[in-house]
């Protein structure tokens, strides 16, 4: 996979996500529409009549932020738009600021691919943008099901009416606040290992049934192991890490 004006931001098997930086990326893209006989992008192309290069091309080119999930022959697998609503309000105390009120983007679409829901790709490109954000996220569900799975799938909830986080007008929206934006990621790793981090749980249980079924490993392998390791470590919490950093250890000696 590479796409001139994407930037990587993580990489999970075969599938990388990132934030287009440029119009000309999305034409690097193989966009899959929907059709009657054939699965792909449909909600666009159905309701608006809208391009999907077009719209991508026209949220670049507007300034929105385009995060992108493709696989290694560069199909894009799902996208999530968002605008910036307010900027981060700062406070200079004596002589230093400090951000008193996080920046808001307006999550304005997500979409996956038909043939690539429910296994987790929509999530996992949600919890690496905003988390590429660090600011605080709204949104507002068209429909009943959305809305519930903004709330339960991705912890939103709605605002408060004295909330002074956003303006009125998006009063009706709802919101994920900034820093549960910042551990969304760190959070969905923590839940779903195999999904966020692929290549280092798959390792890792290979390396440790091998050793405990007495076989010979590579150093290949464990030098392996250990990058894949070194690159995760953000993701993982103290237990698991530990465990892996002992584990390490043992086949080393």
């Amino acid at each position: 996979m590479s796409i001139d004006g994407m930037c990587v931001l993580h990489k999970a098997g075969t599938v990388s996500y990132g934030l287009l930086e440029s119009e000309e990326a999305v034409g690097s893209l193989t966009i899959e529409v929907g059709l009657s006989n054939t699965p792909g992008f449909n909600y666009f192309h159905n309701n608006f009549g809208i391009p999907y290069d077009f719209l991508m091309r026209t949220s670049v080119s507007s300034g929105h932020m385009l995060f992108v999930s493709v696989d290694t022959g560069n199909r894009l697998l799902g996208f999530a738009r968002f605008e910036k609503v307010s900027d981060n309000l700062e406070k200079t105390q004596r002589g230093k600021k400090d951000v008193v009120l996080r920046s808001v983007h307006l999550l304005r679409s997500i979409e996956v691919h038909p043939s690539f829901r429910n296994m987790g790709v929509g999530r996992l490109l949600f919890a690496i943008a905003v988390e590429c954000l660090r600011s605080n996220v709204i949104t507002k569900p068209d429909n009943p099901a959305a809305a519930r799975f903004f709330k339960e799938r991705l912890m939103f909830d709605t605002i408060c009416s004295t909330d002074t986080i956003v303006s009125p007008r998006y009063r009706d929206c709802l919101m994920l606040p900034y820093p549960k934006t910042r551990f969304l990621l760190r959070q969905l790793a923590g839940n779903y290992p195999r999904m966020v981090m692929p290549e280092l749980i798959d390792s890792y249980e290979s390396l440790k049934f091998r050793s405990n079924m007495g076989k010979s490993i590579s150093k290949g392998d464990i030098l392996a192991f250990g990058q894949y390791l070194g690159n995760s470590r953000h993701l993982l919490d103290a237990k698991l890490s530990e465990e892996m950093d002992m584990f390490l250890e043992t086949l080393c000696i």
